[in-house]
């Protein structure tokens, strides 16, 4: 069955489409932006509220009921929450949560934190636009 031809649930169609645009992005074309850069995104200094898992960047600005600023889950937005998310934990002070110095680390992941994260990416990558990567450093 080709990609195009791929049934979704009735009533869900707009996450079908997210999904498929997700499926089909091209990597190489997306724009790469800092983690100072992805902070940005937060809904106060710019209108758009982006968070990122394992390096992507997924726009959830559709859902300011839940990441817009005040609500629940906007302390996760202009961040790698890929740390987060394998830890279930919101906490973004604690000392394994931090991890090593990038965020998306999962080396020290047990095989159940890793299978979480890949969870997030699933229901992310079906709900929300994947808009670009994370890098660890600015260039220069």
């Amino acid at each position: 069955m080709e990609s195009d031809e791929r049934a979704t649930p009735p009533g869900d169609e707009s996450i079908g489409e997210i999904e498929k645009h997700n499926l089909n992005v091209d990597i190489t074309t997306l724009p790469i932006y800092t983690r100072s850069q992805l902070a940005q995104f937060n809904g106060t200094d710019r209108p758009q509220t982006y968070v990122a898992i394992r390096g992507y960047i997924y726009d959830v600005s559709s859902n300011a009921k839940n990441y817009g600023p005040g609500k629940s889950y906007h302390r996760l937005v202009g961040k790698d929450v890929t740390r987060l998310f394998g830890l279930n934990t919101l906490s973004l002070t604690s000392a394994r949560s931090q991890g090593d110095s990038r965020s998306w680390y999962t080396g020290d992941f047990t095989a159940k934190e890793n299978a979480a994260v890949d969870s997030w990416v699933s229901f992310f990558r079906k709900r929300y636009p994947i808009v670009g990567l994370v890098v660890d450093h600015d260039s220069g």
